[in-house]
């Protein structure tokens, strides 16, 4: 009897630990047994499936071959594969820009999906009607009357009449002449443009930039011109805007459309465009994928402030991985970082210290939980032929393993 049950043990231990071993000879039973034993191989036949689906499931791997009918122990991963693959195409479509999409069979995260989706839908419609109105006062700051209707020195813009032929200076409102004043390199780039500018008849609409330098802001000027003859010399009549606060307008919301609002990190989006960028330009960096350990554990414990506190303070330290690298919010609890120039071993090393730094931070004393973090690391250099969704899947599997390695570490005796 002592045999037998020691002989079903180490089976069942195999088969949950290492299944490769898990091997069970009948015939050693003892006869009241082997029925026993021909079910237990069953079910380490039904539980290899389950696991290789759960294990695919965890990767993210909607592609897996389903166990057959009558492996009942699978059903319910059968049924989270098969929501999986709707939720999927669902988001699929929201990419596409159908906000039309609902989920309804997922409890909790049907909510915080459908809500997503509803804070997309309307984020949309407020960056496009923003944006579309920054465009449209550009365009209407760069427009202009009738030329020789406004050419008069109380007006705010600056109006510059310029010989076609000499470039001469025929006449300067002054508001122009101030400008010209103030800033030295100014009329230079305004008679390069009209260099450049060489049709017979016609209007002009141009944008010069003037960046930051001696310490002036940087400046958007809208440029109309208009052709005409000015004391019996064929000249060229400016009439120019500064529209430095309405391209400031318009670059922060397209920041806004970049960012993650709460952690001011880069959001999937733009951290998807940098990494297509680095690979298709052979560039050599490690991609860390990061996921925060027991979040969900704080949120429903200590509450949701206490989560975004966690959220804040690791984006703060992934941002300080190094000094150009590119620290992006892919996910609630997910985030992905490039760091240019900087080996595997040299990225484990750096989320490490920043794993110890967490541990330490000093929100932490008193409480309960420790601020931790899991990570997977793939370094890309200019001989990779992997596409940049692969790379993020070896680097999210790699993750997982780290986490299941930890998990085991803890439950060892």
């Amino acid at each position: 009897m002592s045999k037998t049950s020691e002989i079903l043990f180490e089976y069942l231990r195999d088969v949950l630990y290492d299944p490769s071993k898990a091997t069970l000879d009948v015939d050693e039973l003892d006869d009241d047994f082997v029925m026993l034993g021909k079910g237990l191989m069953y079910f380490a036949h039904c539980f290899s499936q389950y696991n290789d689906l759960a294990t695919a499931l965890s990767k993210g791997d909607l592609s897996v071959s389903l166990p057959p009918p009558e492996n009942e122990l699978s059903a319910p991963l059968k049924s989270l594969h098969a929501s999986l693959r709707h939720l999927t195409w669902q988001s699929q479509q929201v990419a596409k820009g159908d906000y039309k999409q609902r989920v309804d069979f997922m409890g909790d995260f049907s909510d915080a999906f459908n809500k997503m989706i509803e804070q997309l839908s309307e984020r949309q419609r407020r960056l496009e009607n923003e944006i579309e109105i920054g465009h449209n006062k550009t365009i209407a700051l760069e427009q202009s009357n009738e030329l020789l209707s406004n050419i008069t020195q109380n007006i705010p813009q600056q109006i510059i009449v310029v010989d076609r032929k000499t470039h001469d200076i025929l006449f300067m409102n002054e508001s122009a002449r101030s400008e010209a004043v103030r800033d030295k390199g100014y009329m230079g780039k305004l008679l390069a443009l009209v260099a450049r500018h060489s049709e017979p008849h016609g209007w002009l609409n141009h944008e010069i930039h003037f960046p930051s330098t001696n310490g002036h802001d940087e400046r958007y000027l809208s440029v109309c011109s208009y052709f005409l003859e000015w004391k019996k010399a064929n000249a060229e009549a400016f009439v120019i805007t500064d529209i430095s606060v309405e391209k400031s307008q318009i670059k922060e919301l397209e920041n806004y459309a970049y960012r993650d609002t709460m952690t001011l990190l880069h959001n999937r989006f733009s951290g998807m465009i940098t990494l297509n960028k680095w690979m298709d330009s052979k560039r050599q960096f490690s991609l860390i994928f990061v996921d925060l350990d027991r979040l969900k554990h704080i949120n429903d414990i200590y509450g949701h402030n206490e989560g975004d506190h966690y959220i804040i303070t690791v984006s703060k330290n992934l941002k300080a991985f190094s000094s150009d690298c590119v620290a992006c919010r892919i996910g609630g609890d997910e985030f992905m970082v490039l760091a240019p120039k900087i080996g595997y071993d040299e990225a484990y090393s750096r989320m490490e210290e920043i794993n110890q730094w967490l541990k330490n931070d000093s929100a932490l004393k008193g409480q309960a939980y420790v601020y931790s973090l899991s990570f997977g690391i793939v370094y890309v250099d200019k001989d990779n032929n992997l596409s940049s969704s692969d790379v993020l899947s070896l680097a999210d599997a790699r993750m997982y393993e780290l986490k299941r390695i930890r998990r085991m570490t803890r439950t060892s005796p």
